[in-house]
């Protein structure tokens, strides 16, 4: 048996016979074909998710072993700054002191009557009581607070006389309140030693 391939429709005659056997072996040949190529995408496609799964995991492996590394570096320089730290306080608590100690100095060298407001912020802090109040400071600084006696009074109690003294054993920058009731050491090492301490104990904490 064999079919008719090709003519138009409607014409005797034209058209050719192809045996039924060449048809079959075509068929099956299409057949194999298209198994052989449905094969091969399923291959590529189960390759490209291996592919694709390899790279998943290769990443997370990367940012895992890149996490542990950036902590240990993190940990690493965390010490060495705490180390730096350490041996670095005593040194920068000493250079702090030495600045303010500058800072003040230059300040009442630039302009005397900060030196008589240092007086009075040590008045206002010692809250004198009694009816006489002595204002003991350095012989370089005694001029300019006595020129600013009368406003450095007004932070005394009300009717208290007020008496600046030179005097040598003060130091620079700095001053010692004496009233009927007590005495305040405002002079500037004092001072300076007091900020040492709390600096000192704020690192240590």
């Amino acid at each position: 048996m064999g079919r008719i391939v090709g003519g138009a429709s409607g014409a005797a005659g034209t058209g050719r016979v192809v045996p039924a056997a060449a048809l079959d072996a075509r068929a099956e040949a299409a057949a194999v074909r298209a198994a052989a190529l449905a094969d091969a995408e399923a291959i590529r496609a189960r390759a490209g998710d291996e592919r694709a799964e390899a790279l998943k995991e290769g990443r997370a492996q990367g940012r895992a072993e890149g996490a542990a590394e950036i902590a240990a570096l993190l940990a690493d320089a965390r010490l060495h700054a705490a180390r730096l730290r350490e041996a670095a306080t005593p040194a920068a608590i000493a250079i702090a002191v030495k600045m303010a100690e500058q800072i003040v100095g230059r300040a009442v060298t630039l302009a005397p009557e900060v030196m008589a407001d240092i007086a009075g912020a040590a008045l206002e802090a010692c809250r004198p009581r009694g009816d006489w109040v002595r204002v003991r400071v350095h012989p370089d600084d005694a001029a300019a607070v006595t020129a600013r006696q009368q406003a450095l009074a007004a932070r005394a109690p009300a009717g208290a006389a007020l008496e600046v003294v030179a005097d040598e054993s003060v130091g620079r920058f700095g001053c010692v309140i004496e009233t009927a009731v007590g005495r305040v050491d405002a002079r500037l090492e004092t001072q300076l030693a007091a900020l040492e301490r709390a600096l000192t104990e704020q690192t240590n904490a």
